[in-house]
């Protein structure tokens, strides 16, 4: 935003930027371990993803953690026809390590696995580790995770129970107070769904399962140790990626959708790998019939995609009235003023990770909001000069302090805006209840 100002679309620019750049790091690995086909297949199934298409592929740490992968697989000799491993690899698998944990912590569930896979691969083709590599998969993450402790603790005062509350909060229960499995792979599966889509999943789900049978009784290439034909390539790393994010962090889950980011890689190689394989047993029975029928099931892939990324443009976390409301009021409010103010606009999760404003009033009111929820504390405000505007719902419940404030100032009134849902009941579009602006700067007199 400093480079291309303080509009809605410079952090999307942004966005499509680093997405894009992720989506061709996962391409080149891809086709470094698979063939061209799969390849394409699987990056058409990863941009098309709902999740993919609306939220982008989550900014830096995911690039820097895709980074990560490719240098990993460079040094261990797994890309063919790749770059020659070399001490710029290993600064770059170094570097990225580092600075994915520093973005986010999605980057740990790249750093770990990646750790995990490299001594698995040592211990089962009994082998030495090469030094300089298990240092950097060990030290570079270690280095950077306790400096995000050390900036947590210093943000605590130095508490650092704090941490393991709010580890032990994302870890289990989350926002829901109760962790029950059953419910949590049901909402695992709801996002799921409309994620990466039905045929996404029945398509993986089929691969993964039948699909290995079929796989594995084909004989590997004679004299070589590659890969069976249509076999995932290097299924443990990229099977681990996602599923140590989500059963480590599982608390995140629950009202966070795009926490299954990295689900997305996995899928779509299985999804790709399923449509090759299909088509691979359909040309047995006639030439023509594979590209057939992978046409027809790119179109449905395509078409469930639309829908799932459609469904989630129709979706308003905010109610559009109530956007207007502090659009309006930001222009109201002189930048050295505040809005007094009913509610506080404060979301508290958890203690550990303290409160902070609702982004998208924080972006739309860029003024400071004061609560105050009784006359005393409205009247007290009002004679600063500082609050020219009190904001207050009008609910039953007010009626009385609204009544009172009616007494001695103007107001504007602004009606609410209903909340939408769909047939079978899920969330579509915030509502808004009606508000009443008070013009603290303006008394009215009263017979």
């Amino acid at each position: 935003m400093s480079v291309l100002g303080t509009n809605e679309w410079s952090p999307r620019v942004f966005n499509i930027i680093i997405s894009s750049i992720t989506l061709i790091i996962f391409l080149r690995i891809l086709r470094g371990l698979s063939d061209n086909k799969t390849t394409l297949l699987a990056g058409l199934f990863y941009a098309l993803f709902p999740l993919t298409s609306y939220f982008g592929l989550d900014g830096l740490p995911i690039l820097t953690g895709s980074l990560s992968v490719w240098c990993y697989l460079v040094l261990i000799g797994a890309i063919k026809n790749g770059p020659q491993p070399s001490k710029i690899h290993k600064y770059g698998l170094a570097i990225n390590l580092f600075l994915s944990l520093q973005f986010a912590w999605v980057g740990f569930f790249y750093a770990l696995p990646i750790g995990l896979h490299y001594i698995s691969r040592c211990t089962y083709r009994r082998q030495l580790a090469e030094k300089t590599l298990l240092a950097i998969l060990i030290f570079s993450p270690l280095l950077s995770l306790a400096l995000d402790f050390l900036i947590m603790a210093a943000g605590y005062g130095w508490d650092f129970n704090k941490i393991v509350h709010l580890y032990k909060w994302r870890a289990a229960e989350g926002e829901v107070g109760k962790f029950i499995w059953g419910n949590w792979f049901a909402r695992l599966w709801e996002f799921a769904v409309t994620n990466f889509t039905i045929p996404t999943l029945v398509f993986s789900i089929a691969y993964l399962s039948f699909g290995q049978l079929l796989v594995f009784t084909q004989a590997k290439p004679e004299g070589t140790n590659e890969r069976r034909l249509r076999q995932f390539p290097l299924f443990w790393l990229f099977f681990m990626i996602p599923m140590t994010q989500l059963f480590i962090l599982k608390g995140c889950l629950w009202k966070h959708q795009t926490w299954e980011h990295p689900l997305g890689p996995f899928l779509a190689i299985a999804a790709a790998s399923g449509i090759m394989l299909s088509a691979d047993m359909l040309k047995k029975i006639h030439r023509r019939l594979s590209p057939i029928v992978i046409v027809v099931l790119i179109g449905i892939f395509f078409i469930f995609c639309a829908k799932g990324t459609n469904y989630y443009y129709a979706v308003r976390w905010q109610s559009p009235e109530k956007i207007k409301l502090f659009k309006m009021l930001n222009e109201k409010i002189p930048p050295d003023k505040a809005l007094l103010s009913f509610e506080d606009f404060i979301v508290n999760q958890h203690k550990a990770k303290g409160g902070f404003y609702r982004p998208e009033i924080a972006w739309y009111l860029d003024r400071e909001i004061v609560q105050a929820t009784t006359l005393e504390q409205i009247q007290k405000n009002a004679q600063t000069g500082k609050f020219p505007y009190y904001l207050v719902p009008t609910v039953n419940q007010l009626s009385q302090l609204i009544n009172s404030l009616n007494q001695t100032y103007k107001y504007q009134y602004i009606p609410g805006d209903e909340d939408a849902r769909t047939k079978d009941g899920k969330f579509l579009r915030a509502g808004m209840m009606p508000y009443i602006i008070f013009d603290l700067t303006s008394k009215v007199s009263r017979p």
